[in-house]
């Protein structure tokens, strides 16, 4: 509810104590539907993705592709962001996931099957920056949360009007590797079809580390900002960090 506030006050609404409330309850069913299509979805055809799944912008993807260094496809903990990958990886491209590695041995193993089941490779987050250095000049896409900074670092940006933590990762593999970062949300409709909605490929160029981090962040606040019953954050981002 905390979270819900900072977003709807940026933008301009008062919420009542019942209104939040009613948001975060939406919020938890979505995540209920997540984890459903979490162990439902293993793989996906050619026919399966043009029957449930809408494709905004393709030819961003492409474009990414083309360039010839590497992808990095940067999402959420929103939407449902797995079945992202399962819709690349059926278009044909071949995907490595950025994974937080989970406490329990039996959940992790869990969590990498369904995903090895859906034909990507893991990279583990410890070693995230060989990892995904040695897929990028492959060629290959890697698929990178960028709401949620797990390392130690301090760093932070503006997020809805406040400073809070992001992962400097993408930025700075973008810029160090002089690869392409393609953004990329899958969200869930009314009638439980998906869309994904892809952005415009950021190139690495001449920007800096915090001009890459500042595009990315505008982009998260504009999806994010549109549909916050589908941003499943449940620690206080703000207070949190």
């Amino acid at each position: 509810m905390s979270n819900l506030r900072n977003i709807l006050e940026f933008r301009g609404f008062h919420p009542s104590s019942e209104t939040l409330e009613c948001l975060a309850r939406q919020t938890f069913r979505n995540f209920g539907k997540y984890v459903v299509d979490f162990f439902r979805f293993t793989r996906m055809t050619i026919a399966q993705v043009d029957r449930i799944v809408s494709i905004e912008h393709p030819e961003y993807i492409q474009q990414a592709a083309v360039i010839g260094r590497g992808v990095l496809t940067v999402t959420a903990h929103f939407g449902s962001w797995e079945m992202g990958g399962i819709v690349l990886s059926a278009l044909g491209y071949p995907l490595n996931v950025v994974a937080l590695q989970q406490r329990d041995r039996r959940i992790n193993e869990l969590f990498q099957s369904q995903r090895e089941k859906r034909g990507l490779n893991v990279i583990p987050l410890g070693s995230a920056a060989i990892g995904t250095i040695k897929a990028l000049k492959k060629g290959e896409f890697v698929a990178l949360l960028a709401d949620r900074d797990y390392s130690g670092h301090r760093d932070f940006a503006s997020f809805f009007g406040k400073p809070a933590r992001f992962p400097r990762g993408p930025a700075m593999l973008c810029v160090k590797a002089d690869a392409v970062i393609l953004p990329g949300f899958l969200l869930r409709l009314p009638d439980d079809t998906f869309l994904l909605r892809m952005h415009e490929p950021i190139p690495a160029g001449k920007s800096s580390i915090a001009e890459v981090q500042a595009k990315l962040c505008g982009i998260l606040e504009k999806e994010i900002g549109a549909c916050p019953t589908q941003w499943y954050m449940f620690d206080e981002f703000w207070n949190g960090n």
